[in-house]
C-alpha cells in the first residue's frame, strides 16, 4: 500500500525518482527501516533547506520499503500562513491507512478529507478529548503496522500546525515494540530563532528512539552527475553544465531549474520560488538583503551599514531578521565583521529583482563609498565592478587595471586576465585612459596575454601578444615596439607551436634595439631569441645570441649598475639566468654535461636572487630535463614535482611550465614503473580548460592505459584530439607513440608503422620520447 504525496521540496526532470549522490544517507534509513520491521520501531527526523533532495530520499526509502512488502503512507503539511487545518498531514494518513483496510474508531472520522465536522470526543474535557484522539490515531497505526511494517512520512513538518506538532510528540514518546518507521522532513533554512517548531525538535531528539539527519549539499561529482543525467537529450554543452553544478552550489532542486532552463542564467521561475523567501521580511531587512546583493560575495557590516543609509537600530533589527530567517549567514572567521548570502542564487535574484534606476543608484553609492579604500586588498576588484555598473567608465578602468595588479601580486593569472580584459574593453571610451591607469595600451595588453598563457589558454595569449604589437606599432618608441614583440614571442614559445614566428619577432625585437645604448631590453631581446632558435633546434645561433646577452647585460652592470636590490638589479639577473641556461642546454648538446651542469648551477643562483618566477620555473626544469638525460629517472621525478609545486604555488598550474612539469612527470614515472602515480597525475585535471590544453597529460597518462590493455579508450582519445592540429611537435610525438603502442597490441602492424613514421623525426630519449627543450 503507497500512498502518494506532493513533494514539497522535490523538483521536476526526466526521471524525478532517480536518486543520486545520497547512497549513505538511503543507506542508513534503510537499517533503520530493518530495525522497524524487526520490531524496533524507529524515527528518523530529515532536515535540510528547500531544494536539498529531502523529498526525493524519502520517495527512494518508500519505493524501498513498498518494494520489501512494508505498507507506507504519506501524509504532508501545507503552507496556510498560520490558518493552517489542524493534524492535516495526519489526515492523509489516516485515510490512506482507512482505505487498505485498518478499522477507525469513530473520534477519528472527522479527521477524515471530506468530513462534515470535526471530531468529537465522548467527553467534553478539551485535555481529555485531545487525548481521545491522539490514542486513536496512535492506535491506528499501531493496528496497521500489526499487519504488515509501515512506514509513514510526513513532508514539511516546518509548515506543521500546533495540534499535528504535538499529536507527532505523541507517537514518538510511545515508540517500542511497533513494526513502524516514521520518517519527517523539514526545511532547516525556514527555522527562524522564534519558529514553533524549534522548541518540538528541542524535545523529539532527547527521545530514544529518534535521530535526527542534516542533509547536505550534494557533492560536486554528484552534482554534476546530476544535472548530465538531466540534459541527457537537451543539448546542454559540458562546460555549460559544469557552470550549473557550481551556481547550484549543491542544490538539487536549482541544478534541475537551471538545467530547464538550458542555460547557467538564472531562470524566472527559480527566481520567483526564491524572492518569496522575503514576502514575510519586514522593510529593514529587505533593504539590507538589497544592498547585500550588490556584492559578489560577502560584504561589511561597515560598508553595508553606510550603503543602506538605515539608522543603527533599523540595521541592527534588519540583519537579525535576515539572519535568523537563513538568508544571510556572518562570516564565522575570527575578527570579520561581514555577511553574505546563504545561496549565491538567492543574491542573484535579489539583485535582478531591483528596479534599473535603483541599481545604479546603489552601485553608485557603494563606488563613492569604496573610492576612499581602493588600498585595501580586494577593493580594487569591488570597486571596479560596482563602478562599471554604476556607469562611471573612468573609475571602472583605474580600478580593473588596480585589480589586474593586485591579482598580478597574489598569483591569479585566471583573475588577473579578466581584470585585464575588462580595462581593455574600457581603453576606448575614456579620455585619456594611460593618464589616469599609469600604463600604455600595449603594455597592459602584452600583461592581459602573459595572463592568458598562464591560466591555460596560449591561443588568447597568442593572439593578445599579436594585438599587443600592432598597438605599440601605432605610435610607440622603439623600446615598446620591442617589448611587445619579445612578449609575443614568448607567447608563441608558451603554446609549443609557430617557433619560426617566435623566431622572426624576437629577431624584430632585438634589430629595434640595435645600435642603441645597453639595457636589460636588449639583453632581454637577445636571451628570448636564444631561446627561440633552441626551441627551433637552431644550436649555433642559440648560442650566439646567449652570450650577446650576457655580453650586454656584463655592458650594463660596467656602465651604470643598479643598485643591488633594486627592480632593476633583479631584473639584470634574470635576464642572465634566462641566457645562462639556454647556454646549459647548448653545452649539453655539444657533449659537454659538466659545463652544462656549471652554468645551470650559476642560473640556479641568479633566479633566486632575481624573483622572476618563469626564470626560476625554467631553471627547474633544465635540472629536471639534465636527469632525464643522464637516466637518473628517481632525481628527474623529484625535481619534475618540486618543479611543479612552485608552479602551482604561483598559480600557474595550467600555463607554461605548470603543464609541462605535470606531463613529464606523467612520462618519468611511467618509465620508473610507477603506474599508479602517473595515472593519478594525468587525471588531475580542469574540467574548464579546454581539451587541446588538458588533453596533452591525457595522452601522457593513456601511455599506462594502454601497456594495462585499455586500448579503447586510448583510441578514443586520439580520435577527440585528432579534431585539431596538435598544438606543438611534442604533442604529436606523444600522440604518435600512444597511437602506435595500441596498434601494436592489436597486432596491426602496418598502422604501428605508419604511427612511428609520423614520430620518427622528433626523436627518442631514453626510450622515453624527448621532453620539450628549454623553452
Amino acid at each position: 500500500m503507497t500512498a502518494g504525496a506532493t513533494h514539497g521540496d522535490g523538483a521536476p526532470g526526466p526521471d524525478p525518482d532517480e536518486l543520486v549522490g545520497r547512497a549513505d544517507e538511503l543507506a542508513g534509513l534503510l537499517r533503520d527501516l530493518d530495525a522497524a520491521r524487526a520490531g524496533r520501531a524507529r524515527a528518523v527526523l530529515l532536515a535540510g533547506e528547500a531544494g536539498i533532495g529531502k523529498s526525493r530520499l524519502a520517495t527512494a526509502l518508500g519505493r524501498a520499503a513498498a518494494g520489501a512488502g512494508a505498507q507506507v503512507v504519506v501524509g504532508r503539511c501545507l503552507d496556510a500562513g498560520g490558518a493552517a487545518l489542524p493534524y492535516l498531514p495526519f489526515s492523509e494518513v489516516l485515510d490512506a491507512l482507512a482505505r487498505a483496510g485498518t478499522a477507525l474508531r469513530p473520534v477519528l472520522h472527522g479527521l477524515l478529507p471530506g468530513a462534515a465536522e470535526a471530531p468529537r470526543p465522548a467527553t467534553g474535557d478539551g485535555d481529555s478529548g485531545r487525548l481521545q484522539v491522539f490514542d486513536a490515531v496512535a492506535g491506528a497505526v499501531r493496528d496497521a503496522a500489526a499487519t504488515a511494517p509501515l512506514l509513514v512520512v510526513l513532508e514539511d513538518l516546518h509548515w506543521a500546525d500546533r495540534s499535528t506538532r504535538e499529536l507527532l510528540a505523541f507517537l514518538l514518546a510511545r515508540l517500542g515494540s511497533q513494526r513502524l518507521l516514521v520518517l519527517g522532513t523539514y526545511r532547516s533554512d525556514d527555522l527562524h530563532r522564534r519558529h514553533p517548531l524549534r522548541a518540538s525538535l528541542a524535545e523529539l531528539i532527547r527521545l530514544p528512539a529518534v535521530r535526527r539527519v542534516e542533509l547536505g549539499p550534494l557533492t560536486p561529482d554528484a552534482v554534476l552527475a546530476l544535472v548530465r543525467a538531466r540534459a541527457a537529450t537537451g543539448g546542454v554543452d559540458e562546460a555549460t553544465l559544469r557552470r550549473i553544478a557550481a551556481r547550484s552550489e549543491g542544490n538539487a532542486f536549482y541544478a534541475e531549474e537551471l538545467v530547464a532552463a538550458g542555460s547557467d542564467g538564472l531562470p524566472g521561475g527559480l527566481a520567483d520560488v526564491l524572492l518569496t523567501r522575503l514576502d514575510r521580511l519586514g522593510g529593514p531587512a529587505r533593504e539590507v538583503l538589497r544592498v547585500a546583493s550588490l556584492a559578489e560575495r560577502s560584504i561589511p557590516h561597515d560598508l553595508l551599514r553606510d550603503a543602506s543609509e538605515l539608522s543603527a537600530a533599523e540595521l541592527e533589527a534588519g540583519l537579525r531578521e535576515a539572519v535568523s530567517h537563513h538568508l544571510l549567514v556572518p562570516d564565522p572567521a575570527p575578527g570579520a565583521e561581514s555577511y553574505a548570502f546563504r545561496h549565491a542564487l538567492l543574491r542573484e535574484a535579489v539583485h535582478d529583482d531591483l528596479l534599473p534606476a535603483e541599481r545604479v543608484r546603489l552601485h553608485a553609492r557603494l563606488t563613492a563609498l569604496l573610492a576612499g579604500r581602493d588600498d585595501d586588498p580586494g577593493v580594487a576588484a569591488a570597486l571596479a565592478r560596482h563602478a562599471l555598473a554604476a556607469h562611471d567608465l573612468p573609475r571602472a578602468l583605474a580600478a580593473s587595471v588596480r585589480a589586474a595588479e593586485e591579482a598580478h601580486r597574489r598569483h591569479g593569472p585566471a583573475e588577473m586576465l579578466a581584470h585585464a580584459e575588462r580595462a581593455l574593453e574600457l581603453w576606448s571610451a575614456v579620455e585619456d585612459p594611460e593618464r589616469l591607469t599609469g600604463v600604455s595600451e600595449s603594455a597592459l595588453t602584452r600583461e592581459a596575454a602573459w595572463a592568458a598563457s598562464a591560466s591555460g589558454d596560449p591561443e588568447r595569449g597568442i593572439a593578445l601578444g599579436a594585438r599587443a604589437v600592432r598597438v605599440a606599432d601605432l605610435g610607440e618608441d622603439p623600446h615598446a615596439r620591442a617589448g611587445a614583440r619579445r612578449h609575443y614571442a614568448m607567447r608563441l614559445l608558451d603554446s609549443g607551436a609557430r617557433v619560426d614566428a617566435a623566431v622572426a619577432a624576437a629577431t624584430e625585437a632585438v634589430e629595434l634595439l640595435a645600435g642603441g645604448p645597453p639595457g636589460t631590453e636588449p639583453a632581454w631581446a637577445h636571451a628570448v631569441l636564444a631561446r627561440a632558435h633552441l626551441n627551433a633546434d637552431h644550436a649555433e645561433p642559440a648560442w650566439s645570441h646567449a652570450r650577446a646577452s650576457l655580453a650586454v647585460a656584463r655592458a650594463v652592470h660596467d656602465t651604470a649598475p643598479p643598485a643591488e636590490g633594486s627592480a632593476a638589479y633583479r631584473d639584470l639577473s634574470a635576464v642572465c639566468a634566462d641566457a645562462l641556461i639556454t647556454l646549459a642546454f647548448c653545452a649539453r648538446m655539444e657533449g659537454d654535461p659538466q659545463a652544462a651542469r656549471d652554468r645551470l648551477a650559476g642560473a640556479s643562483s641568479l633566479a633566486a636572487a632575481s624573483g622572476n618566477r618563469v626564470v626560476e620555473l625554467r631553471t627547474v626544469w633544465n635540472r629536471g630535463v639534465s636527469f632525464i638525460e643522464d637516466g637518473l629517472l628517481d632525481a628527474a621525478a623529484d625535481e619534475l614535482a618540486e618543479g611543479a609545486r612552485r608552479a602551482a604555488a604561483y598559480g600557474l598550474l595550467w600555463g607554461g611550465y605548470g603543464l609541462e612539469f605535470r606531463i613529464a612527470q606523467v612520462r618519468v614515472d611511467v618509465q620508473r614503473g610507477e603506474w599508479d602515480a602517473a595515472v593519478r597525475t594525468a587525471a588531475d585535471v580542469d574540467p574548464t580548460l579546454p581539451l587541446r590544453v588538458t588533453g596533452q597529460l591525457a595522452v601522457a597518462g593513456a601511455l599506462v592505459g594502454v601497456a594495462r590493455g585499455d586500448l579503447d579508450g586510448a583510441e578514443e582519445l586520439l580520435s577527440v584530439l585528432a579534431t585539431e592540429p596538435p598544438v606543438h611537435d611534442q604533442a604529436a610525438l606523444l600522440q604518435g607513440v600512444v597511437g602506435a603502442e595500441a596498434a601494436r597490441w592489436r597486432g596491426d602492424a602496418a598502422l604501428a608503422v605508419v604511427a612511428i613514421v609520423t614520430v620518427s623525426d622528433h626523436g627518442v630519449v631514453g626510450g622515453i620520447a624527448r621532453v620539450r627543450r628549454a623553452r
